[in-house]
Formats: structure tokens, sequence, C-alpha cells
């Protein structure tokens, strides 16, 4: 990404506090600090004003900040990063500076307010996550990668699926595929492997639990590429399924196609997922289904905004939303189906090109 690419969001954010009067912004969460400049290290603090933008970080990541940070001066110390800003008087007295305070821990809100006690400290929480909703074209092409190399992983995956095969034999091929084809440092999530009984866990951690025939299968997983996230399930029954477990697969896909078809720029994300509530309310499983419809991608696994029955968003284009509705009952098991969609003015991009058709594993 080119120095011009980071410094558009950069005056973006300036002008967003601006507006709320403030002078600018001490940045600590380290996924907001990549979005703004590109770094990808472990440790960093992000100071950005409307007259200068200081990234600072230790003595481990002197090579890696000269190649990664953009559109940011470049410090190395080996003392707090609150410090730094004081020791380099980068701050000036009666600034009005902003911090999230959803970031930033009690301890750490103690050590602020006492390294900059003549500064006027706001909190202000969401307004880099607002930024971020909307997904520009280097970011959808990053997305659409890891989406078409978690449809690669998971056909490749496929056919060792039967009954037999431990829940963590297939998880760990996944990952191992998903670091193979994406980021080499991490997949984009633990996978969820869950047979049987655990398939009525919507986080089940996968287990040495072994398929078995007559029950159903849920795997959900996701690829990363270039630091932005893919978020897909399927679900499957094993042979010997009941008539009661092939019809809450059927109700759920037809709860996950009726909301999908529904989505387009400018409608309530609460309106979405009611689409998709509804259809399994009216089926009767209201009361097996306890999670909201789905959340936005990027950078982070869930970012906003969500499709839940709270939710206040509405949706724009270039939104990039997981679409995951599900029935988890116990003894009978769990159906959950994911597909990851772009926004567009008038409905939605479905990514995954994997089937949603009725499977059955022997």
């Amino acid at each position: 990404m080119s120095i011009e690419y980071f410094q558009r969001r950069q005056h973006i954010l300036i002008d967003k506090l601006a507006k709320e009067n403030l002078d600018g912004m001490i940045v600590t969460n380290l996924t907001h600090i990549r979005y703004l400049c590109g770094f990808t290290g472990s440790s960093a603090t992000l100071l950005i004003t409307a007259d200068q933008v200081n990234f600072i970080t230790d003595g481990r990541y002197v090579v890696q900040s000269e190649k990664e940070v953009k559109g940011a001066k470049v410090i190395i110390d080996s003392i707090p990063h609150y410090e730094i800003i004081k020791k380099q008087n980068l701050l000036t007295s009666s600034q009005s500076i902003g911090f999230d305070g959803n970031n930033v821990s009690h301890q750490g809100y103690q050590q602020l307010s006492k390294a900059f006690s003549d500064i006027n400290l706001k909190n202000i929480t969401g307004i880099i996550e607002k930024m971020a909703m909307s997904k520009d074209e280097k970011e959808l092409e990053a997305i659409r990668t890891a989406v078409e190399i978690t449809d690669k992983a998971f056909a490749e995956v496929l056919p060792m699926v039967k009954i037999g095969v431990e829940e963590k034999v297939i998880a760990n091929q996944l990952s191992f595929l998903y670091r193979k084809y994406g980021d080499s440092d991490s997949d984009a999530f633990a996978a969820i492997v869950g047979t049987g009984p655990n398939s009525a866990k919507p986080h089940h951690k996968p287990t040495d639990r072994k398929i078995g025939p007559g029950e159903l299968l849920v795997i959900d997983s996701g690829a990363k590429f270039a630091g932005y996230h893919a978020d897909m399930t399927r679900s499957f029954a094993t042979k010997g399924y009941s008539d009661e477990q092939k019809s809450i697969y059927d109700i759920v896909l037809n709860a996950q196609v009726k909301s999908i078809e529904g989505i387009k720029s400018g409608t309530s994300c609460k309106s979405i997922d009611s689409i998709a509530r509804d259809h399994i309310a009216n089926a009767g499983y209201s009361k097996f289904f306890d999670h909201g419809l789905g959340h936005s991608l990027g950078l982070e696994i869930h970012e906003d905004p969500r499709f839940s029955k709270v939710s206040e968003d509405v949706l724009e284009e270039n939104y990039v939303m997981t679409v995951e509705p599900g029935i988890y009952v116990p003894d009978i098991g769990g159906v959950r189906i994911e597909d990851d969609i772009i926004v567009t003015k008038n409905g939605a991009e479905i990514l995954n090109k994997t089937s949603k058709e009725f499977q059955v594993i022997s």
C-alpha cells in the first residue's frame, strides 16, 4: 500500500476529530494502527494530530516499522510510549486529545492521565470502527481472496470428512491449508468443528470425538489474506439422519437465502435479522436461534455493523457481512449456514462458491 493510501485515512480521521473539537487522538488498538499506517507488529502507539502523525514502538521493530509504516514519523525507544510522547513534547498544554476507552484499561487510563495532566483527554469510541465499515477496492480484493482460499481449502478437506474421523483432525487440516494458501501467521480464527451433540454448540472447540452415523455436523472456519478475514459455515448430515434433522437443515437454508435476498444499501440491519428470525420462529424453532444473524468482516473477524435484534445500523454499499442463521437443538444437533456477502446498491454479492445443498456423509 502507498503512503497516499494511508494518508487518506489519516486525513479522514483528523477531519472527524476536528468535528468533535479534538486536536488529535492517541491510538493504541493494534488493528486500528494497522488500518491507519500499515504496521502489523505487536507493540505500538500512534499519535495523530492535524500537524503530525507519530508512530511509536521499540527496538524489536526497527526494520519492520521502516518497511511497513506509511504516512507517519517512526520513533523507536525503550521507555513507555506515553513517556516518549511527553519526553519529545509531541503534545502541548491545553490540547484536547481523544482516546478509545474500549481499548484502554483502567490502569492504562491512570497512566495516560498522569502522563498528560495538562492535556484535556476525551474518551471517544467507535470513530475508527465507523471509518472501517465501508471497504475500499483493495480491502474488497483481499477479502475476495480470503474467501477464495476458504473455498479452496474446504474443497480439499471435504473428501476426508467421513464417519469415524475426529473433529480436531478436520480442524487441524483446515488450519494448515489456510496458513499454506493465505496469511502464514494464522488462519482467520480457530476452526469450529462440531459433530453430533457438539453441533448444537455454536462455538464448540474441536475434540477427539469421532463423526458418528445419524447425526449433524457443523464446520465453521475461514482463511485470512493480507490481514483480512473470511468466515464460512457449512453443515452436513451423516448416513442414518432423521427427518427432523433434514427439516432443520432446510429451515436454516431457507432463512439464509431469504435474508440475503432482502439485503441492499439503505436497509436496516435489524430488518435483515428479522427476516431469518421470523422464518425460523414460524417453523417452531425460535428458542433454538439465539445469536445475531451476522457481522461485518475486515481486519478483525467480528466488526460492526451487525445483524441483530437490537442493531440500529443501516447497510451501505461495500459493507462486507456474514449471514449465518442457525438452529441448535440439544440431543438432535445443530445446523448453521454462513456466507460472506458484499452489500451493493440493489442487493448483495455472495462471495462463497462452496455448495449449500444438503449433503450426506457416510
